[in-house]
């Protein structure tokens, strides 16, 4: 095997899976041209021997790719350098434990855990030597970097304040107050599986915000349950049953963004609003308004408000100039690298990033240290992120 190729056991890519990320995210990037120089993939695992075995199969990987049910055995394998876990969150814990505590590293899809407490227990003792990756790919959008730019280089003087709107109608039917089947009705309705409207979609999206503008110095939030009970529709709209909610639908949140973020003026504001349904008709369901002292920005998506999706056409990054009063729209599809452009999907080309910043920092051998702006998500971001998440949630718990 070439030198420095990292050897990569996926968890997760099945050939019958309820969501394929494994598929068209993962995998797109390690058959690149770009991800075969750096990466072979060499095992996969599954919910059993067997199942691992149709997936490698189906996907026509080569036979000696070895097929896992078990994943202490995964763990036990000295020919793996990294686990990448791309499952259901609430398979999370059980599929990479094994990995951690054998002193693998580790790539594990957004979010850690299906707890704030699992993660922090799987985290262990590696905080502050943290090797990892956690999927917040958001954070290496060309339009977040985009945006960082355009602070950067004062165009709008300081910033002064930021307001967030995002909707989402993932997993909804036609109707308000209604789910789509589709094998993950139990994700969006049941808090305790760790996988939800409020744990993925919003958590994606005001981690992106602070990726840009830094992080909450204090704030405050109000979730709402708008909907206890969901129906749960066929693609025509015909209700099949109706499921218990415990899920909030609605989230505001404000507070003071902490200092230290270059050109953010201190005392500036963050306010976001989500919403889990459909966005009011013919306007986008994301707007992100950053104000600044001569200028503002206006950040508009039709796709939601997680800007995996942002090499779609529609994403504009927008600056309102105060002095001449002018509005020019400021491009951003150049940021994408050549390699990007040859993946099939927005999510392959932010996940094979992730995997280009961690091989490029791996080759440099022992004692190495990640170049400035080359740096990725790791699992103590998200014990961060969940952190933010916790205390949200344990104020609206607390709400009588």
């Amino acid at each position: 095997m070439a030198a420095n190729i990292i050897r990569v056991a996926l968890i997760g890519l099945s050939s019958n899976a309820t969501t394929s990320w494994a598929a068209v995210a993962h995998l797109p990037y390690l058959q690149s041209a770009q991800g075969q120089t750096q990466y072979k993939i060499v095992a996969l695992l599954n919910s059993s021997r067997e199942a691992a075995e149709k997936a490698r199969s189906h996907f026509n990987l080569p036979s000696s790719v070895k097929a896992y049910g078990d994943p202490a055995l995964l763990a036990a394998d000295d020919e793996i350098d990294l686990v990448s876990v791309v499952t259901r969150v609430d398979n999370h814990y059980a599929a990479v434990e094994p990995s951690i505590r054998a002193g693998k590293a580790v790539y594990v899809e957004w979010p850690l855990t299906e707890s704030l407490k699992r993660s922090v227990d799987l985290l262990g003792n590696r905080k502050g030597r943290d090797t990892s990756i956690i999927g917040l790919q958001g954070r290496l959008s060309p339009v977040a970097s985009k945006i960082r730019e355009v602070l950067a280089s004062g165009r709008i003087g300081k910033v002064l304040d930021s307001e967030v709107r995002g909707f989402s109608a993932t997993g909804c039917g036609q109707k308000p107050g209604t789910l789509l089947p589709g094998g993950m009705e139990d994700m969006f309705t049941q808090r305790a599986i760790g996988g939800n409207h409020v744990t993925i979609l919003y958590a994606h999206m005001i981690d992106l915000v602070h990726s840009v503008l830094g992080e909450f110095k204090d704030f405050h939030s109000k979730l709402q349950i708008r909907w206890p009970k969901l129906g749960v529709v066929d693609s025509d709209g015909t209700q099949l049953r109706t499921l218990r909610n415990d899920i909030p639908d609605l989230i505001s949140a404000h507070g003071e963004l902490a200092p230290g973020v270059a050109n953010i003026q201190e005392g500036a504001t963050l306010s976001v609003f989500f919403r889990n349904g459909p966005h009011f008709k013919n306007e986008s369901s994301f707007v992100w308004y950053i104000q600044g002292q001569t200028g503002e920005l206006k950040i508009t998506s039709p796709y939601g408000p997680t800007l995996q999706a942002a090499s779609l056409p529609g994403v504009k990054i927008e600056l309102h100039d105060n002095i001449t009063d002018e509005v020019t729209e400021i491009p951003w599809e150049s940021e994408w690298k050549d390699w990007q452009n040859e993946l099939p999907t927005p999510g392959a080309k932010l996940v094979g990033e992730m995997y280009n910043r961690y091989a490029q920092w791996f080759k440099q051998g022992e004692n190495k240290e990640v170049p400035e702006g080359r740096d990725w998500p790791r699992l103590e971001d998200a014990i961060h992120r969940q952190e933010e998440l916790e205390k949200m949630l344990s104020d609206f718990d607390k709400t009588p």
